[in-house]
């Protein structure tokens, strides 16, 4: 996990060749090769990450709260939840806006057990918004 921390705090400025892509570079670099299924690793981790936050993990800032938790930005408190759990009409349908709970697939579980490695992939129901 802490390959994501550096790749999102800019703590990794390896050379990377100019003819490899930063996906090509990161899933040959941290999983020794660059498959279909390493870059889609290397990209659930990133976005799990940035969605869900590092509170479960080691070595993770405990001020990276994710998007789905509430969190502060230069000293104001911001939950950005409601956007996304159904109590705002965020979502436009037909041109008039809706509430769509967009994370009713588990919110942050899949997430946070795809980051805490009980599972290989982050896994959501496909009945879900989510």
């Amino acid at each position: 996990m802490l390959f994501v921390v550096a790749l999102l705090f800019g703590v990794s400025l390896a050379q990377r060749p100019s003819n490899l892509t930063i996906c090509d570079y990161y899933a040959l670099s941290l999983y020794g090769t660059n498959t279909n299924a390493t870059q889609l690793k290397l990209m659930q981790s990133i976005v799990s990450l940035a969605y869900a936050g590092g509170a479960n993990l080691p070595n993770i800032p405990p001020d990276l709260t994710g998007i789905f938790n509430p969190g502060t930005f230069n000293g104001t408190p911001v939950d950005l939840q409601a956007w996304f759990n159904g109590s705002k009409e965020s979502t436009n349908l037909n041109g008039a806006p809706v509430a769509t709970d967009w994370l009713d697939g588990g919110v942050l579980a899949p997430l946070e057990a795809f980051l805490t490695g009980q599972t290989a992939t982050v896994n959501i129901n496909n009945s879900t918004n989510q």
